[in-house]
């Protein structure tokens, strides 16, 4: 594979400090978006030729997933599909048959370890993904399965695209993006096996230092492999922000965009380029002044680098000596590794529901007791709260039937009430993991005092049964109330009363306030948390906790919304709970400001009646 390097100018930070920097870079890029507008580079139509080139400037538009800049040379990877044959094969070899697949599992077994041995030592974070590859791979049900197949004269290859594939089609028909995007594992499994079953050697080959690798997608694999040998940054023609790859490149602050159709076909080898991780561009054959205009946002971006890295081991805290407590949100057990690189002082929101759209079944008491318990280890010594699960009708596994609108239907806390057994596995999980002391439990959508109450009963029946059983547990595990229904900040006076803290979901409140859905285009501009309305409830729950003096946080997006850190602060928020990207901004904002004159902000902005004036007075700086 041809692929020298022309131009090579990339953001290459320096050696981390306890792991600390790659995402520390990350946060940086992120904080620097505003800036992105003034340095938008011209399009090939609007700008004369600088210089004579055999090619046109060229821009391709894709989906952001992680930020940064390079400037480098293309190397295009592609795999080509191996197509199965579907021949029924002799009786006398299906023994052979089922011999040749358990050894395909043996050796895709042993490759995946010394992968993992290298990702401990080259990027920890993708060392959990391959983890859950390999739980995958050598699950027996999906096995039994696949012997199954070959015992009705199947070859092993069909079994197991047959089986792969009827597994993925479910994955991918859910409506939850995360379950969607973990269909790519079981691809990835499947390719390894089908690899090895062809004896086919697909490893990721050498390429120049800077390259900037084009694919379909990326494996956990490929882009540990391809950044060893000097990888840059890399676009995909799969979409999804949440992919293995996609969690991988931010954690490594390696520029990359996904979602670019037929790129592979666009790009090729040896191709001078720009990647763009903010804008979600690349820019093919640029010219002289895009080239320049690059360069210097890289110079930039270097500059902020080293002056926000600063803010990584400074306390949070404001210029009269507010605290705030920074506390991210993670979705997998990577993520957790991915928030404490970034400084975070706990994990704020953990989505349990995730490892039943993983699955697609309901683990058992055990299973899930072990899955806590990991989470819980990763994050000591620091508090990790995980929210019982948030089912609905569009994510029940057959446990609720169709309902016309599930926002309003059975789900969150109304759900696990109905389904006593499955709250109850989970709560007496949750306590069994509790045993290091920093787990924390959450209740989703609440709307009653007697819901609240019923499952404050139903946690200390868990806990009789597991203190008669002789089980180490915490007996004083926080219990907290997200507040993300209108009635449930109506009510928040009385639910201070019982519960240990609060969590602000701002996403489903606006939702709910405000009866417009986030995802549905013709509301989004109705969808606004800076609605006077909002805020009121926000206020109203902020005083309800301080009535009580217990711990409240906000967990939506509204969060990590820069214009909303003083507003928040302001009005009593003691905890923000964020994505891992947005820590340093955000801490850097808290450092800025003064307790008292965030008071002062926060009772002005309650006075006014419209978002847009909300807007003005938090962003213009009318104030």
């Amino acid at each position: 594979m041809d692929s020298q390097t022309n131009i090579h100018i990339s953001l290459h930070p320096p050696p981390s400090h306890n792991g600390v920097y790659a995402p520390l870079a990350s946060q940086v890029l992120e904080g620097i978006l505003e800036e992105r507008d003034s340095d938008e580079p011209p399009s090939a139509q609007s700008q004369p030729s600088l210089r004579k080139t055999p090619h046109k400037e060229k821009r391709f538009k894709g989906i952001p997933a992680s930020p940064g800049i390079v400037i480098g040379q293309a190397v295009t990877f592609v795999v080509e599909p191996i197509t199965i044959k579907q021949t029924l094969i002799e009786p006398e070899r299906v023994s052979a048959e089922i011999d040749r697949f358990h050894h395909a599992v043996e050796e895709c077994t042993a490759e995946l370890h010394r992968t993992i041995t290298m990702a401990n030592d080259e990027a920890p974070v993708a060392a959990p993904i391959l983890e859950a590859q390999l739980f995958m791979l050598n699950d027996p049900s999906v096995g039994a399965m696949v012997t199954e197949y070959i015992r009705k004269q199947y070859s092993a290859d069909h079994a197991v695209q047959d089986v792969f594939d009827s597994q993925q089609a479910i994955m991918r028909h859910a409506s939850d993006a995360y379950l969607r995007e973990r269909a790519a594992d079981l691809e990835h499994v499947k390719q390894r096996l089908l690899n090895f079953l062809a004896n086919r050697n697909l490893a990721a080959p050498e390429i120049a230092e800077g390259s900037i690798v084009i694919s379909e997608s990326l494996t956990p694999s490929d882009v540990m492999f391809f950044r060893k040998s000097g990888m840059a940054a890399f676009a995909t023609e799969s979409s999804g922000i949440t992919s293995h790859a996609a969690i991988l490149a931010r954690s490594m602050a390696m520029p990359s965009v996904v979602g670019l159709a037929n790129v592979c076909k666009r790009i090729h080898t040896g191709t001078k380029l720009i990647i763009d991780g903010f804008a979600g561009i690349i820019i093919t054959h640029p010219q002289a002044e895009t080239l320049e205009r690059y360069e210097r946002r890289q110079q930039d971006l270097e500059n902020k680098l080293r002056k926000l890295g600063k803010y990584a081991f400074l306390p949070s805290e404001t210029l009269d000596g507010r605290k705030v407590h920074l506390f991210a949100n993670a979705d997998s057990p990577e993520e957790i590794e991915m928030a404490r690189a970034s400084g975070a002082e706990g994990i704020g929101l953990i989505r349990t529901e995730l490892q039943l759209l993983e699955r697609q079944i309901i683990p058992s008491e055990d299973e899930q007791t072990t899955f806590y318990k990991d989470l819980a280890e990763r994050a000591y010594p620091l508090p990790v709260t995980l929210r019982a699960f948030d089912i609905g009708s569009d994510k029940s596994f057959g446990l609720i039937g169709h309902e016309p609108n599930p926002a309003l239907g059975l789900r969150g806390l109304r759900f696990l009430l109905k389904n006593r057994a499955l709250f109850t596995a989970q709560i007496r999980a949750i306590l069994r993991a509790s045993c290091h002391r920093n787990v924390r439990v959450m209740l989703p959508m609440i709307t009653t005092v007697q819901e609240f109450q019923k499952a404050l009963s139903l946690i200390e029946g868990c806990k009789a049964t597991l203190r008669g059983n002789g089980e180490d547990f915490d007996e004083t595990i926080p219990v907290g109330a997200m507040i993300e229904t209108p009635a449930a900040a109506l009510i928040a006076r009385e639910l201070s009363a019982m519960a240990d803290f609060f969590s602000i979901g701002t996403n489903d409140l606006t939702q709910y306030t405000l009866a417009a859905d986030r995802m549905n285009a013709s509301v989004t501009t109705i969808f606004d948390t800076f609605h006077p309305a909002i805020l009121r409830l926000l206020n109203m729950t902020i005083e309800a906790a301080q009535h009580r003096n217990i711990p409240v946080a906000v967990c939506g997006e509204f969060a990590s919304h820069a214009a909303a850190t003083e507003l928040l602060i302001g009005m009593g928020v003691s905890e923000l709970s964020v994505a891992h990207t947005s820590l340093l901004d955000i801490k850097k904002r808290i450092r800025k400001v003064n307790f008292s004159s965030t008071k002062i902000l926060s009772i002005e902005a309650l006075t006014l009646g419209t978002s847009s004036e909300v807007r003005k007075y938090l962003i213009s700086g009318s104030r």
